[in-house]
């Protein structure tokens, strides 16, 4: 079964079987039900699908990671409530992995079936984030542990029928080795429950006293103080889910609702959310896809996922304008209800919960921790675009660049770069590196071209690959016929320049009239690809520079690039490349390619210029301690790693699906990400970073310069809007 057939045979499922008062109530509940989280359980059991991600072997329906990804979003769209994700994705994985035969036997069933509610009992009033500093202790009398002590922040825990806890048995033993898990009926004698207010005024979080709870010692699971491997094991599980990409889905399907046919400025703010969102997804599907080993990604997400969270439901509440105020009763007064469109119900209830989002499961702080010890304090290598197919031709472009890039000798260069330079890029087979092998290139597409740029974006290279390599092959690969022109330009006998941006009319005669700005390489080109209006339609058309009537002005960018503006009056061309008229393909699949390629350029220099201020950081000393030791400075770091980590992901997604569309979309949020990480660049460097002769200037003009070619993050956000 295909993905798409699978997503095909949940909707139908869900639109069959989902009860329409559940769906309503759970499109807008801050704060689900006993009863809709254990009725749909029950549901979905006889489906088989009640326990999405358990192996087939302990009762659950054995899915790929992505087919359990589909289900969940469908769900969250079609207003299913969420599951007792304590006892689903929590203890049941812990127990059917540690726990014995008797206890799988015991529990398991009831997790399946929708019969039993789970909660959970970690943190403490003073063991949140320092979880191994927890003080409820557990005494062994007999056949029993003594259990004394409280819990706090235990979501659902007034619906609970068991709670698991984690819990000292050995006080002796370092913090974490005297820990262990133990599984504690909800109405033990001793237990006393007492739900909290959320500033939402509804309950869901709880606090739980064990007053010497008696609890069976066979409710231990697998061995007395191993308590913290299982915990880590059970918070180790969820992956993508840290990114809450369902959930995010459904705020903003909900924010469209609510604004209805919207203005611009609306429309602006919801195409960048929609950026962020498809950001967000790309990481979340690389966490269950190729990088299940990267050990950042999930903070990554939860850092990213609950940011937009955050900030999608604060739009909610503004589109809703002076009703977004409004309180809505949630059970427990009898306060009047307030005149709002159904869409907005608990809408601001939601927003206000949901600043916890940022808080639990290891709060932003904690997640910028753990990105800043890996990351800051090791040596952990740079990611890339590469496949392992392309690892050869990455390498080629990082010895390349080591030995003939080196920022010193880059500084020496003439703007723009050499033509001995572009040459060597010929030789190494760069130029041809997306081209179809029939005319000496690779045949690697737009995947191998990015690649080669991410290298030349690390060194900031000055010559115009993007320019005179991607765009003109991609425009004449896509027209067809035109294999000579292509294994010139592979040759690097002849550099071509596509000049798109701005406007050029054809007459009847094909005579070009008009002017085309920021050509990137006009300044070295030997021939010009530019587009047209004609009668027909679009057409592209070959222009030699010394052809008569062609004036080009060249000049120098912030980042030492040589572009150039064309005036053409009267042109009459060398060519028309494909049929006049008929170019539209051509045209967009070189843009295309050409706004992808200056993201991975972009990427190579983000990633790059994170590195250099890392470095920086832990060489430049102050009051006696390295820079890279201030935990302000470390979370800087840890957030411009977020930046370029899950930008990288969104590029990739896109060179892997082929999908040109995507290409706008990528650009905008390496528009954003780029500017930040750029500017961060200069702003932990200190005084230095404004001197031209540190790297991190040089990054950051490289990264401007890169958002404003082929249209601005702010234009592709307007295009997007409309």
């Amino acid at each position: 079964m295909t993905d798409d057939d699978f997503r095909a045979e949940v909707r139908d499922f869900l639109r069959h079987h989902l009860p329409a008062d559940m769906a309503a109530r759970n499109r807008t509940a801050v704060h689900p039900t006993r009863e809709d989280t254990l009725g749909w359980q029950a549901i979905l059991a006889r489906r088989g699908w009640s326990v999405p991600s358990w192996p087939a072997e302990h009762g659950g329906p054995g899915w790929t990671p992505l087919q359990r990804y589909i289900f969940e979003e469908e769900q969250a769209l079609a207003g299913a409530p969420a599951n007792n994700i304590q006892g689903v994705s929590l203890v049941g994985p812990v127990i059917y992995t540690f726990g014995n035969a008797a206890q799988r036997a015991r529990h398991l069933p009831g997790i399946i079936e929708g019969k039993v509610f789970w909660s959970q009992g970690f943190s403490e009033p003073n063991a949140g984030s320092d979880l191994a500093s927890l003080r409820t202790r557990a005494v062994r009398d007999g056949d029993h542990y003594i259990v004394t002590g409280q819990k706090i922040w235990t979501s659902q825990s007034m619906m609970a029928d068991w709670i698991f806890c984690l819990v000292r048995t050995n006080p002796s033993a370092k913090p974490q080795r005297g820990i262990s898990f133990l599984l504690v009926p909800a109405d033990a004698p001793g237990i006393t429950i007492r739900p909290i207010r959320s500033i939402d005024e509804g309950e869901s979080l709880c606090e739980v006293f064990f007053d010497a709870v008696r609890v069976a010692a066979e409710n231990l699971i697998g061995e007395e103080g191993r308590g913290w491997d299982y915990a880590k094991f059970l918070l180790g599980l969820e992956r993508a889910t840290t990114a809450e990409v369902p959930r995010n889905k459904r705020y903003l399907a909900t924010l469209k609702e609510i604004l209805g046919s919207a203005d611009d400025a609306w429309r602006r703010r919801v195409a960048r959310i929609e950026v962020d969102l498809r950001t967000l997804e790309a990481g979340a599907l690389r966490a269950i896809g190729a990088d299940q080993d990267d050990m950042l990604l999930p903070s990554a997400l939860k850092l990213h996922g609950c940011d937009l969270m955050q900030t999608t439901l604060k739009a909610q509440v503004e589109a809703l304008g002076p009703h977004g105020l409004a309180y809505w009763p949630q059970g427990h007064d009898d306060a009047p209800v307030p005149p709002v469109a159904a869409h907005g119900r608990d809408v601001a209830a939601e927003f206000l919960f949901r600043r916890a989002a940022t808080i639990y499961g290891g709060s932003s702080e904690v997640q910028k921790n753990i990105i800043a010890k890996v990351f800051v304090d090791g040596d952990m290598p740079a990611k890339g675009l590469a496949t392992d197919e392309q690892r050869m031709m990455q390498d080629s472009v990082a010895r390349f660049v080591a030995r003939d890039y080196a920022f010193d000798a880059r500084r020496r260069m003439p703007a723009g770069g050499t033509r001995a330079m572009w040459r060597q890029f010929a030789e190494l087979g760069w130029l041809g590196a997306g081209l179809p092998e029939e005319t000496g290139g690779f045949g690697g597409g737009i995947a191998d071209a990015a690649v080669i740029a991410e290298g030349l974006g690390r060194a900031l290279v000055l010559e115009p690959y993007v320019g005179c390599a991607v765009m003109p092959g991609r425009a004449l690969a896509a027209a067809g016929g035109q294999q000579a022109l292509l294994a010139v330009l592979a040759s690097g006998e002849t550099i071509f320049a596509f000049a798109h941006d701005g406007d050029v009319r054809a007459d009847r005669d094909l005579v070009l009239t008009g002017r085309k700005v920021v050509v990137m390489g006009g300044a070295m080109a030997d021939r010009f690809l530019v587009s047209a209006y004609t009668a027909e339609g679009p057409t592209l058309f070959l222009v030699d520079r010394g052809t008569p009537g062609l004036a080009v002005l060249p000049y120098r960018t912030l980042d030492a690039r040589m572009v150039a503006d064309i005036e053409l009056a009267g042109v009459q061309p060398a060519a028309v490349i494909g049929r006049v008229g008929d170019a539209g393909p051509a045209i967009e699949a070189a843009v295309a390619d050409g706004l992808l390629a200056l993201c991975a350029e972009s990427y190579g220099a983000m990633d790059q210029a994170m590195r250099i201020t890392r470095d920086y950081l832990r060489l430049r000393q102050q009051f006696g301690a390295p820079l890279s030791t201030f935990q302000a400075l470390r979370h800087r770091l840890a957030e411009m790693y977020v930046a370029v980590d899950l930008s990288g992901a969104f590029l990739r997604q896109a060179l892997a699906s082929g999908d040109v569309a995507l290409a706008p979309s990528v650009k905008i949020r390496f528009g954003q990400a780029g500017f930040f990480v750029g500017a961060q660049a200069v702003q932990l460097h200190g005084g230095i970073g404004m001197t031209e002769e540190c790297q991190a200037g040089h990054f950051f003009k490289r990264l401007c310069v890169n958002d404003l070619l082929l249209g601005t993050a702010e234009q592709h956000v307007g295009r997007m809007a409309s």
